[in-house]
């Protein structure tokens, strides 16, 4: 067991629950937080501090954590055991946002491949490199639309040298989805939904569970530094 300095990048949706994920600002190394009352999951209670707000992207929060619990499609995963975490500080001054822009993918790839989803059986018998990554997008767009009576938010951009890498993922993020279900359906330049302000802007990518024979590339974690 040790107490951990972590900077929040990632509060998404996970099923009914929470999924935490975070630098760990010790050991400049991701880690994905899991509770002890849902497999892979954190509930809501858990999520949050002792007052009951829950865990803001770019809160800089103290956690007691235990054994890695992680799997070959997750190697980050840890149990946070112990004591409520403790929020410290604001993870937002000009060195934090160096900080994370030497952290971001150098490279246009995000989580081994160029698409959206990667096939089940690749994690069968060796360990993903990574199912967490952060990225600093260029042209990015949000894409709402209704699909067979559900609601579907993505985000859209590109990565690389001049943009030429594109992306089309899901978004996970609570309060970005609930931006997005403000506006009707459409395409939204990213600068439209910060009141026209271009703040830099790094996306949280996470790698889902299984779903229909895929890991799907999700993200999960909206993070606008000031402008």
């Amino acid at each position: 067991m040790s107490l951990e300095r972590i900077v929040c990048l990632a509060n998404s949706y996970k099923h009914d629950h929470r999924c935490v994920a975070g630098i760990n600002l010790t050991t400049k190394q991701w880690v994905r937080l899991a509770g002890c009352q849902v497999p892979g999951c954190l509930t809501r209670g858990e999520a949050s501090y002792p007052d009951g707000r829950e865990a803001a992207l770019l809160d800089v929060f103290e956690a007691e954590l235990g054994e890695r619990c992680g799997s070959n499609s997750h190697p980050e995963d840890v149990f946070a055991i112990g004591k409520r975490w403790l929020m410290l500080r604001r993870f937002n001054s000009p060195a934090d946002a160096q900080f994370l822009a030497g952290f971001a993918n150098a490279e246009p790839v995000i989580l081994e491949g160029y698409g959206d989803r990667i096939p089940a059986g690749r994690f069968d018998s060796a360990a993903a490199e990574s199912s967490l990554a952060l990225v600093h997008p260029e042209d990015l767009w949000w894409w709402v639309r209704e699909d067979h009576g559900k609601r579907r938010s993505r985000a859209v951009f590109r990565l690389g040298l001049a943009g030429r890498v594109r992306y089309d993922l899901p978004v996970t993020d609570p309060k970005w989805l609930d931006l997005l279900n403000l506006m009707p359906a459409g395409i939204y330049q990213h600068s439209i939904l910060n009141g026209g302000k271009s703040p830099k802007t790094f996306l949280t990518i996470s790698l889902s569970e299984v779903f229909e024979g895929f890991h799907y590339k999700l993200v999960a974690g909206v993070v606008c530094l000031p402008a």
